[in-house]
């Protein structure tokens, strides 16, 4: 891991953030998020979040359009970008180390006096229209987003989000704007050669023109529920089936269990001699298996996804269903734990070489709790892990009572969808 150290900082204002120093660095990161995202965009107008975002870092009130600000924020190689989340909305810029306060100065800027012109809400309304048009080409996506939505998480699909898109007009996105723009609903995220720039990083930030009243908006609670029958969406133009196993935990994860799931996920999926791809590759059942876990308010979920072909997936998920049964069942052996653990710290190591994987890294804890995680303690953390935890971690994923769902998009016609989701029940753990 890069020599770094992590700081908290609370301002006036209200604001909130995390200094991560990093002596040696020759650039810095910047990540500025307010909870702003779809969950808070008004009814039947669910891209207003999105609108807003794509707004932000236009004209503004020295730069009075988007094209000049351009001009100047990248004229020595800086970038910028602004992405919309369920719950968040995040601007993001990066630059070298020599004019770091020059864009902190922009990326300010721009967040705090944005001009919202006409002109603006009408190219961007049409460049949003277009994204929403090319992102329902990416299947797997629009799946996730379909299954969301049926199992009550805040998500819409594309087409769905596409015929809300005129409901939107500039006093929306100013509205949101008001709402969400306000400093104690920001957190800021700084990794770079901090040192004697801290004092100056402060004072920019505490002076943003942003309201100072109110707090941190509230995370939604989702109502999640499983369901009863698989989600199957038939396309004819596409040859192979994409697939999205989706599970509710009943609660947020603690560090150990966190630990614990990474690591059996990693066994079971991780690698070309793991329990479940390793073998699936041997057996020429899927080129790739995709996987991973995220929070909400009040869960952590895991997925395993990816696209097979139909002759394929009886097999495939046969295979998911036994591996993940025989760990839930206590089938981990000691050598099995040895080798997790290794890849996973090595994993660790190779996750922070740059600046950017840095505050990566503390961003999810920060955002979510206003906490900074110890990254210095993961390795120890990844080496006290025991056989025991990998277990108890498939029977907490695999809890008979624990929400899920399946889906499927693609050539449908040649799978039995209410069969594979029979075949996958068969691996949830019962005392």
């Amino acid at each position: 891991m890069m020599k770094h150290s992590a700081q908290l900082v609370k301002l006036k204002n209200g604001a909130k953030g995390l200094l991560i120093d990093v002596p040696d660095s020759s650039v810095m990161n910047f990540d500025f998020n307010f909870r702003a995202g779809d969950y808070l965009s008004p009814k039947n107008k669910w891209d207003t979040a999105h609108l807003l975002e794509h707004m932000v870092l236009g004209a503004n009130k020295k730069y009075r359009n988007s094209s000049d600000f351009s001009k100047e924020f990248s004229k020595n190689g800086a970038f910028n970008n602004a992405s919309t989340g369920t719950y968040y909305m995040s601007y993001t810029a990066d630059c070298a180390d020599f004019e770091a306060e020059r864009i902190l100065d922009l990326l300010c800027l721009a967040i705090e006096a944005p001009l919202f012109l006409e002109s603006e809400f009408v190219a961007e309304h049409a460049n949003v229209r277009e994204e929403l048009k090319g992102l329902r080409n990416n299947h797997f996506s629009d799946l996730s987003l379909r299954m969301g939505e049926s199992m009550g998480f805040y998500d819409l699909s594309y087409n769905g989000r596409s015929k809300q898109l005129d409901n939107i007009n500039l006093s929306d996105i100013k509205s949101m704007y008001k709402k969400t723009h306000i400093a104690p609903n920001l957190r800021f995220m700084i990794a770079g050669n901090i040192g004697s720039r801290k004092k100056k990083i402060l004072q920019r930030i505490g002076a943003m023109d942003l309201d100072t009243k109110g707090s941190r908006i509230e995370l939604p609670t989702e109502h999640i529920i499983g369901l009863d029958k698989p989600l199957a969406i038939k396309n004819k133009t596409v040859e192979n089936v994409y697939y999205r196993w989706e599970t509710v935990i009943d609660h947020v994860l603690t560090e150990p269990e966190d630990d614990a799931v990474s690591a059996l996920f990693g066994s079971l999926l991780g690698t070309l001699h793991s329990r479940i791809f390793g073998k699936a590759r041997e057996n020429g059942l899927a080129y790739h298996i995709s996987y991973n876990r995220y929070r909400t308010l009040n869960n952590h979920v895991w997925w395993i996804g990816g696209q097979v072909m139909p002759k394929n997936i009886e097999k495939l998920f046969g295979l998911f269903a036994e591996e993940l049964y025989a760990v839930a069942n206590g089938k981990f052996s000691q050598e099995e734990l040895d080798a997790t653990k290794q890849y996973a710290l090595g994993n660790f190591q190779k996750g922070f070489q740059t600046v950017g994987q840095l505050l990566d890294g503390y961003a999810d804890q920060f955002i979510f709790t206003d906490k900074i995680e110890d990254y210095f303690a993961i390795p120890k953390r990844i080496e006290a892990l025991e056989c025991d935890d990998i277990i108890n971690a498939a029977q907490m994923c695999l809890k008979s009572d624990n929400p899920w769902a399946i889906g499927f998009y693609g050539a449908t016609k040649n799978v039995k969808p209410g069969k594979l989701k029979q075949q996958l029940s068969k691996s949830f753990y019962k005392k």
